[in-house]
């Protein structure tokens, strides 16, 4: 039997072919096993229906939610995910790009948040798609989808300064990241808005998102006697518990405490964390659908697509106490 006519049976239900034929070759292909190869379909077609997904760190809890959702947006698409954890590393994400762009990855999800981003200018530059997840972009024609961190940054302040703290301090992601940026800007418009005090000692900035770095940031925020601390995410918070804890001191009776993300460790440690709700999962539908649309040439309504937070109250913030804040 001609090749053509099986791949015609295989592929092509809208092509002319003798019933009794189709039904041979559909007998044949179950009782050999035969299983069509995805590579070579990939190769003639110029398409292999894969996705590549670039995360900085598989470990944050924060980006399996976003995984999941690029994952069942993609399946139901009839796309398949793959997906390298770079460790924020330029040299990882270099090697990362070259591994899915060698296995001919359709188009790429870029979930790493540097701004001096030489992987998208050179994405840019070959024109190959690319949808930017949980980051902003300063090039308009930019597919990404995102949330306000400035709006997310103005509702803890806003909470905050309703309890009638004053001394708020800000543990920054690293400034060279779109959202330490921004939550950083927002921060600091909330506080002037406000007329509340902003020296420079009621700012640190964290040189990952990670424990450690909220811990190593916060001990050095205490000297300042803040009421209050926003960090910039869930896992700087944790940093900053257990730097306060050491200093002998309570949340919320005498530092109310704020992350980003809403993890879910966020409401089992005591006490609950009071955080910023980012909605994960569907950030990474929507961004997995926006890349399809662009392969699939598609129409899309938005090129650039900022999502709504919401702010959840939890037992880590409380009014300041009266007595004044004093580390040893």
């Amino acid at each position: 039997m001609h090749p053509s006519t099986v791949s015609r049976a295989l592929h092509r239900a809208d092509l002319p072919l003798r019933p009794e034929t189709r039904r041979r070759v559909l007998a044949a292909v179950e009782r050999l096993g035969y299983r069509p190869s995805a590579i070579a379909r990939g190769l003639r077609l110029q398409r292999t229906h894969a996705l590549g997904m670039l995360v900085p760190d598989i470990t944050n809890p924060f980006f399996p939610p976003i995984i999941r959702g690029v994952e069942e947006a993609a399946r139901d698409r009839g796309y398949e995910l793959v997906l390298c954890n770079t460790d924020d590393s330029p040299e990882r994400e270099t090697a990362s790009l070259r591994l899915l762009r060698e296995h001919q990855a359709d188009g790429l999800l870029i979930a790493t948040s540097r701004m001096a981003d030489a992987t998208v200018a050179g994405l840019r530059r070959e024109r190959f798609p690319f949808v930017l997840v949980n980051r902003g972009s300063r090039v308009p024609a930019d597919l990404a989808v995102e949330v306000d961190n400035e709006r997310a940054a103005e509702a803890v302040i806003a909470h905050l300064a309703g309890l009638g703290h004053r001394r708020i301090a800000h543990i920054a992601g690293p400034l060279s990241t779109t959202t330490g940026a921004e939550r950083a800007a927002g921060y600091r418009e909330a506080m002037k808005a406000r007329g509340l005090p902003m020296d420079a000692s009621l700012l640190e900035e964290a040189d990952a998102y990670a424990e450690p770095s909220g811990h190593a940031a916060c001990s050095r925020l205490l000297r300042a006697a803040p009421t209050a601390i926003f960090a910039a995410n869930d896992l700087l918070a944790l940093g900053a518990l257990r730097a306060v804890r050491e200093a002998h001191l309570r949340v919320p009776q005498d530092v109310s405490l704020v992350g980003v993300n809403d993890i879910p460790l966020a409401e089992l440690i005591d006490p609950p964390l009071t955080t910023i709700r980012v909605p994960q999962r569907e950030m990474g539908r929507l961004a997995a659908n926006m890349l399809i649309a662009v392969l699939e040439k598609t129409p899309i309504a938005y090129r650039h697509v900022v999502l709504d937070t919401t702010l959840v109250i939890r037992g880590s913030t409380g009014a300041p106490s009266r007595g004044t804040l004093s580390v040893a």
